[in-house]
């Protein structure tokens, strides 16, 4: 079924504005596909916002990185994965882009295809409150779907982190901000369009995970882990 919603993404963002006959059921398959989850709850401030002194434990989980997390939360053996409730992202894909390795936060997600308006939306126009925007735009390599001026409305309105499922610009500029981790998989200097908004809070499957709105995800040079709930060491 996502398979199907990303395909009615790509389809509207190739037919010409204006004569999508076939849109409202386009829309209807994505949103059969992609249900809307119940919102979560409220996003807790990251340990550099100064609400979890340190000695704490969220405080303590914030500054490790994810193999001290996979050490005390991923059973070992391989023949145990099914039992994993923390998803760990296929490693090699994804690169760091922000100038800061290391950062976590409840996710809010955008499902996107060559198109940003909700990414734009989230970022400029919400308070990030210590969370992580993870967008799936398809992997796609045409164009990117987050730049400078994103980038900077982010850290200033207290995202922690951005991971796009796709590519970014600007990134010498995204590399010189101090307090926001970035991962995507590549670089592309071509923006997207502004045409097709996609969805916005609803769960995204890439690099072998799975990760709904809510859910918590840490981020540093070894990877990505996704978790239904905050990790404590």
């Amino acid at each position: 079924m996502r398979r199907a919603a990303l395909s009615a993404l790509r389809l509207s963002a190739a037919w010409p504005r204006g004569t999508e006959p076939w849109q409202g059921a386009a829309a209807a398959l994505c949103q059969a596909a992609l249900p809307l989850p119940a919102a979560a709850g409220p996003a807790r401030a990251l340990a550099t916002g100064g609400v979890n002194p340190d000695g704490t434990p969220f405080a303590d989980a914030q500054r490790a990185g994810t193999a001290d997390l996979c050490d005390v939360h991923v059973p070992e053996p391989v023949d145990k994965i099914s039992q994993r409730k923390v998803q760990i992202a296929q490693p090699g894909l994804f690169r760091d882009f922000g100038g800061r390795a290391k950062f976590s936060g409840p996710a809010s997600t955008v499902l996107c295809f060559e198109n940003n308006p909700l990414v734009r939306k989230a970022l400029c126009d919400e308070k990030g409150e210590g969370r992580v925007l993870v967008v799936d735009a398809g992997a796609s390599m045409r164009c990117a779907v987050l730049g400078d001026n994103l980038a900077e409305s982010a850290q200033k309105n207290g995202w922690s982190g951005i991971i796009v499922h796709g590519c970014i610009r600007d990134s010498a500029t995204i590399a010189a901000l101090p307090n926001l981790g970035v991962k995507a998989l590549a670089t592309h200097p071509l923006k997207s369009s502004k045409r097709d908004p996609g969805f916005r809070d609803v769960p995204v499957t890439f690099a072998g995970v799975t990760i709904k709105p809510g859910d918590w995800v840490y981020a540093d040079e070894d990877g990505i882990l996704v978790a239904p709930h905050e990790l404590k060491l």
